[in-house]
């Protein structure tokens, strides 16, 4: 997470900055809003994320953290929404490069689809990267915006839970991860974001 705060301040400097990660085990993120003890349903390793949304089992998934300057975007920290698709939508290219199906619900006629609980995964909005066809949520995203510039921090799923999730959040949902090629997610993203923006640093 403080990697991902790093991102962040490089983005308020002008840089468009970003890297990939993954987890060593099952672990949960909440969003900062959260509390753990109305969230966990386990004594679980957790951090909270410096961004909103929901929480988040890790361990199966593949992380992307994404800070962008509004200027780059064209955006004021007023304009949350505007902001956030425009910062999914290089995110969306690079998965489809990948293999996935992947959109904005809003684009689909997947909408508002789940139940809302504590799990990020569990309930899709106009605003989710779902899979085309099926509806299913591919990509958990939570936003944090400055006066400058935004950060996404991103999970896509990449294989089955290590533990039931249900053991893990409360209200968790069943899920089955989409079919895609992690190989080649990091080289997709960079060549999106060189191509979408000047000034990029991605790692």
């Amino acid at each position: 997470m403080a990697q991902d705060i790093k991102l962040l301040k490089l983005a308020d400097q002008g840089i468009v900055a970003g890297r990939v990660y993954s987890w060593i085990g099952p672990w949960v993120s909440l969003g900062k809003f959260q509390k753990p003890e109305d969230v966990l349903a386990s004594s679980i390793p957790y951090v909270i994320r410096p961004t909103g949304g929901k929480a988040v089992l890790h361990g199966h998934d593949v992380t992307v953290g994404l800070a962008v300057p509004l200027a780059a975007i064209h955006c004021s920290s007023r304009d949350v929404k505007k902001a956030y698709r425009s910062v999914c939508r290089p995110l969306i290219e690079a998965l489809n490069g990948c293999g996935m199906e992947a959109s904005l619900a809003e684009d689909t006629e997947h909408l508002h689809r789940g139940d809302r609980t504590a799990d990020c995964f569990a309930f899709n909005s106009a605003n989710d990267i779902v899979d085309i066809y099926t509806g299913k949520k591919v990509c958990g995203c939570a936003l944090l915006m400055t006066q400058s510039a935004l950060l996404i921090q991103a999970s896509i799923p990449i294989g089955q839970p290590l533990i039931n999730p249900k053991f893990a959040i409360r209200g968790a949902s069943d899920y089955a991860a989409p079919q895609w090629d992690l190989s080649g997610l990091a080289v997709h993203l960079d060549e999106v974001l060189r191509y979408n923006f000047s000034n990029v640093s991605a790692g």
